[in-house]
């Protein structure tokens, strides 16, 4: 069947400004909290306030923002992709097995990073859209499954060795920025380029919204959601990169947990769990409040598994709001 352009959601005269003014308003309110947490942090620590520690925030942000793009893609589709931790343990340890065993270049052991979570993303994507498979199950399943054969490839050990210069990729400054921070800006350039310019991120818009009109348009949604869910794996893999060059090693385990953080990200940066809704520029911010939040937890003291607990707080509260956002927008179109 021929693909149409489809416009699914007719408004009324007026309706566009005052959706794009309220998203506008979101996405500032999201900017003041990260400032006031600052000044919050301030007040508790003095001295927390320092150009160091924001670049610091910045530059550990960069790995869950593009980890939170990528899931953004797959939840404004009306999906979920929970595996994208222990897929970035996989292609981590994948591109290490490459290097550092085998010998290859290091830009092939960056393609082989991101070739892994592209496939894993394709066995998600296949499982989903073709099977017809529950996307929360099939991508739980994955987690575990990546995990496992991350842990099998590398007999449960870190892999260290890599070349001198792939530290720049984690550490290393370009005019004075984060290399990291650079390649998460040109990263969200490109997403921004495929939500906006492309038909896969309009058909995720429509595709979360509404699944069955898009597909009596015309589109084929199975082939869009496997893309999606290809995306969301190659994106995982780009992250591992960044993760792997920050702690110089590739560690099986690592990953596990950055997909609540993701999810956290996009949630809180306006992305809505029942798909139709998010940005790339909310999951960004929403990415720096909760590096910021994991940061002032450690400048603070506090342990490792209360700082789970209070990111697994956070992902609650955030998702209590998208549901009270949610209700007022049926609200209004009722």
């Amino acid at each position: 069947m021929m693909e149409k352009s489809v416009n699914l959601t007719a408004r009324a005269p007026g309706a566009a400004p005052r959706i794009s003014l309220r998203k506008n308003i979101e996405k500032l309110s999201m900017v003041f909290v990260f400032i006031a947490l600052l000044l919050g942090m301030e007040v508790l620590q003095s001295g927390f306030l320092t150009l160091d520690n924001i670049s610091l925030i910045f530059l550990q942000a960069a790995v869950r923002a593009i980890l939170a793009v990528g899931a953004m893609l797959v939840i404004i589709s009306g999906g979920i992709d929970i595996s994208i931790g222990t897929v970035m343990s996989l292609s981590m340890v994948v591109m290490g097995v490459g290097v550092i065993d085998l010998g290859l270049p290091l830009g092939l052991g960056f393609a082989l990073s991101v070739a892994t979570g592209l496939l894993v993303g394709m066995l998600n994507g296949l499982l989903i859209a073709y099977a017809g498979l529950p996307a929360f199950i099939v991508t739980l399943g994955m987690l575990g499954i990546a995990q496992g054969v991350a842990l099998t490839v590398s007999n449960g050990s870190s892999l260290y060795g890599f070349p001198e210069s792939f530290e720049v990729y984690g550490g290393g400054t370009l005019l004075g920025v984060p290399v990291p921070v650079l390649i998460m800006i040109g990263f969200a350039l490109l997403m921004l380029f495929v939500f906006h310019q492309t038909k896969l991120g309009r058909y995720a818009f429509t595709i979360g919204g509404n699944e069955e009109a898009t597909r009596r348009a015309g589109v084929d949604v199975r082939r869009y959601k496997l893309a999606i869910y290809m995306v969301s794996g190659a994106t995982a893999g780009l992250a591992a990169i960044i993760l792997a060059a920050r702690i110089n090693s590739a560690h099986p385990g690592i990953g596990f947990g950055y997909e609540l953080d993701a999810i956290a990200a996009v949630v809180i940066g306006g992305g809505s769990l029942m798909g139709g809704r998010g940005s790339v520029g909310g999951a960004i911010i929403g990415a720096l409040i909760m590096s910021e939040i994991r940061f002032a937890l450690n400048v603070l003291g506090l342990s490792p598994f209360i700082q789970q607990i209070v990111v697994g707080v956070i992902l609650i509260a955030a998702v209590w709001l998208d549901t009270i956002r949610s209700r007022r927008v049926v609200g209004r179109r009722s």
